[in-house]
């Protein structure tokens, strides 16, 4: 389908949509002819995940994943309202309609909390690659590169509310114990003072953050464990023509969704 005629789709679809978010004040409530405001509202975690997200010292949202949704907002004649949120939290304010977006959003998360949920989900926005990560001079110390030896990764460190879909069986045969801690620069202070042998992350934002923080320090894969390779998507409970409309976004502007991510240094 030509661009121009996605493009026109984008702003029929969104007119036609514009009362099912549209918000009344006590005062002034809103009649079916009212559209405003026009606010898509995403609930986002309070993570330090650059590039692909982050609060920056104001407690703004930042990184790619703002770049997209705030250009998807504009293509529909939309503002974005940003509401940070615990990761632990974050799912039980979506169920509870206190947003109407959640980013980012996976099928396989939160299974448990969504069992009278119809959740719906867009196509992947970014795909990204989990994995347990060791000190360098940990592996060397362990023999960590000879796979037979690779035995004295025990204790693995995540955020609290994060899910690990590539260790989970791991975890269930006690072959390792999950730390959660509340930060991801907590996790990187616990591994560099080994009080974790491994982290369970994603890989790119947890080898950027460690640079910063341990410039002399190197933090590798470990090659006990497969990478888990899956996609942040975007979802919603309620706006499920949105997520569609999203999907179509998706399409029309690939280009400039693909220069907002190299700028960011993702693929």
């Amino acid at each position: 389908m030509p661009k121009f005629f996605v493009v026109k789709l984008l702003s029929l679809l969104a007119a036609s949509l514009l009362p099912c978010i549209s918000y009344a004040s006590p005062n002034n409530p809103v009649s079916t002819h009212e559209t405003t405001p026009k606010i898509l509202n995403f609930g986002v975690e309070i993570t330090n995940y650059q590039p692909y997200y982050f609060l920056d010292k104001n407690k703004n949202y930042q990184g790619a994943a703002r770049e997209i949704l705030d250009l998807f907002a504009e293509t529909i004649n939309y503002s974005s309202n940003y509401t940070p949120v615990p990761v632990a939290r974050l799912f039980n304010k979506f169920l509870n309609g206190d947003i109407d977006f959640k980013f980012p959003s996976n099928p396989i998360w939160s299974d448990n909390l969504k069992k009278n949920a119809n959740v719906f989900y867009s196509e992947p926005i970014f795909k990204v690659k989990e994995n347990v990560l060791i000190l360098e001079s940990f592996a060397k110390e362990k023999n960590q590169f000879n796979k037979k030896k690779q035995n004295t990764v025990k204790d693995i460190g995540t955020i609290l509310g994060f899910t690990t879909p590539g260790i989970d069986k791991n975890i269930e045969n006690k072959e390792v114990r999950l730390i959660q801690a509340k930060s991801i620069e907590q996790l990187i202070h616990m591994l560099v003072s080994e009080r974790v042998q491994g982290v369970y992350f994603n890989e790119k934002v947890a080898l950027l953050l460690a640079k910063k923080m341990y410039p002399t320090i190197n933090i590798i894969s470990s090659t006990k464990f497969q990478p888990f390779i899956y996609g942040y998507h975007l979802s919603s409970i309620n706006h499920p023509e949105l997520i569609d409309t999203f999907n179509l976004f998706l399409n029309s502007h690939a280009k400039e969704i693909e220069k907002i991510k190299k700028r960011y240094g993702l693929n």
